[in-house]
């Protein structure tokens, strides 16, 4: 019996390890909305509190849509992420009222994610 219990304990803590090591674990969208606002403001781009706030609602709606979109084939998957990405920059430009502040947001995110997945390495 206390094999058992050591394998279903030991079995527990390396799923647990995995789920956080590819992102599981508790996912909570008003902490990530909130992470990504002191990013913004931290970021240099002088964006009012409104603007960061649009900027922000905006991209957590897009990456819950490309979520969506892992089921199908890379080329689909690929032209669906183009259209959603020039469609993100276009809510962003009438967001911000200007397309060229749109355009570093957009720097900044590419540069976000370049980050993310060098540290995934």
């Amino acid at each position: 019996m206390k094999k058992v219990i050591v394998l279903l304990v030991f079995l527990f803590s390396i799923s647990g390890s995995v789920l956080m090591a590819q992102g599981g674990g508790n996912f909570d969208p008003a902490q990530m909305k909130e992470r990504q606002l002191k990013q913004l403001k931290e970021s240099g781009l002088n964006l009012t509190d409104a603007q960061a706030d649009s900027v922000v609602a905006i991209s957590l709606e897009s990456r819950q849509q490309m979520r969506g979109l892992r089921d199908l084939s890379e080329s689909e998957r690929t032209t669906k992420m183009k259209e959603m990405n020039d469609t993100r920059l276009k809510r962003w430009s009438e967001a911000l009222k200007d397309e060229a502040l749109a355009k570093k947001v957009a720097d900044y995110y590419e540069k976000q994610r370049g980050a993310r997945m060098n540290n995934n390495r």
